[in-house]
């Protein structure tokens, strides 16, 4: 009897190992790459990329938790705006900053989870639910616009004309150049927080996992750093106009991932 129970144990330990074994944690790491539709809650759409990479923990069948470290490029564009330069300049009024876009160079490390059905765990194709937040540090911020050089107009030797509003249409005398571009990034705070939600398709391929999913990102904290509301400030500041106020970013991104190794 002793003997036989014995045996009985064996065999229910020895169940109960393969049994973990089956359903130990899979360990993937892999490479990614995609494409964004950025936009701040302001008129005006940039596109970007983001290149990285990513490691995957399979908590179970149907949970997958994911670590996506990447460089990704976000931002959006932003109503033209104008700064006020009568009081330090001789010839020039205002400088018009016309169709300014503005480009994010981030180090973003997003944490998802991906979620699946029950019935699809030994499928070649598996659908995904993807939910998650991250945080960036903007490495640098650029924004290109076209410059509008508004000129005090010559008025017989008076140059006071501090009393016209530099964004009056039209201008008395005006010179446009085009694709300038301007390194902005003390304009915006350097850190972004955000959350993730999209969903996505797992191709299995032999040792390869294959992913394309489509995430919608929105931003939780405000970005912009200027304060201003007006052309020109009691401080005597050079104001931006147009460009005061809360923003927030958001990205519609695509990607495509595959699997490297597997642990």
């Amino acid at each position: 009897m002793i003997k036989h129970s014995s045996s009985r144990w064996n065999l229910l330990l020895l169940m109960m190992l393969v049994s973990m074994s089956s359903a130990t944690a899979q360990i993937t790491i892999g490479a990614k790459v995609g494409a964004n539709m950025n936009q701040f809650t302001q008129p005006g759409t940039t596109v970007g990329l983001n290149v990285g990479g990513y490691g995957s923990y399979v908590v179970s069948p149907v949970v997958t938790v994911k670590l996506e470290p990447q460089y990704s490029q976000e931002g959006g564009g932003r109503p033209d705006y104008s700064r006020d330069y009568s009081q330090i300049s001789d010839n020039i009024q205002a400088v018009h900053f016309i169709n300014p876009s503005v480009l994010f160079h981030n180090l973003q490390i997003p944490l998802l989870v991906e979620l699946s059905l029950p019935e699809f765990s030994e499928e070649t194709v598996k659908p995904k639910l993807i939910l998650g937040g991250s945080y960036a540090v903007v490495i640098a911020a650029t924004e290109t616009h076209t410059k509008r050089y508004e000129f005090i107009p010559d008025t017989g030797g008076s140059s006071s004309s501090s009393g016209s509003d530099p964004l009056s249409d039209p201008y008395p005398a005006s010179i446009d150049v085009g694709y300038q571009r301007e390194n902005v990034t003390d304009n915006y705070a350097r850190n972004q927080w955000s959350l993730f939600a999209g969903m996505g398709l797992e191709f299995k391929s032999g040792e390869r996992t294959f992913s394309f999913d489509v995430r919608y990102r929105q931003g939780l904290n405000n970005l912009n750093l200027l304060r201003f509301s007006s052309p020109g400030n009691q401080t005597g500041t050079i104001g931006a106009a147009g460009t005061g106020g809360k923003l927030y970013s958001s990205s519609l991104s695509f990607n495509f991932s595959m699997s490297l190794f597997n642990f």
